[in-house]
């Protein structure tokens, strides 16, 4: 029997570590209980960011399901970095008041990763492409 695992089910398992990994980093951030496990999920979404890296291009449907995750993550990035700054900046000028970013560093890059992996899925689950 052979236990070595072919690229193209690395990638699939690694989606599925790095969903896990960006629900426990939400959940220990949302949760005051769960506040030291949110390292694990750091480390569980590098790990698995990782493997998708290196396993991306293990044949069409998992460089589909790469292409939709980071086309996704980057229009997201985009449209939460420089969109809503400009949105927030337009209107303190209009209203003259002191107006703050509405979205902070680190929710950007979190809301960056969960795009990518909404978009996975969702590519995933419906078969497209």
């Amino acid at each position: 029997m052979n236990l070595s695992m072919n690229k193209a089910s690395v990638f699939m398992a690694a989606s599925w570590t790095g969903l896990a990994g960006l629900l426990l980093y939400g959940a220990a951030q949302a949760t005051p209980a769960l506040a030291g496990f949110d390292i694990f999920g750091t480390l569980l979404l590098i790990a698995s960011s990782i493997a998708l890296l290196w396993t991306r291009k293990a044949d069409e449907y998992t460089e589909g399901l790469w292409n939709a995750g980071a086309s996704t993550a980057f229009a997201s990035m985009v449209i939460l970095a420089m969109g809503f700054s400009f949105g927030a900046g337009f209107v303190a000028g209009i209203t003259d008041s002191d107006g703050e970013n509405p979205v902070s560093a680190d929710a950007v890059l979190t809301l960056q990763i969960a795009a990518f992996y909404v978009a996975l899925f969702i590519k995933r689950l419906l078969g497209v492409g």
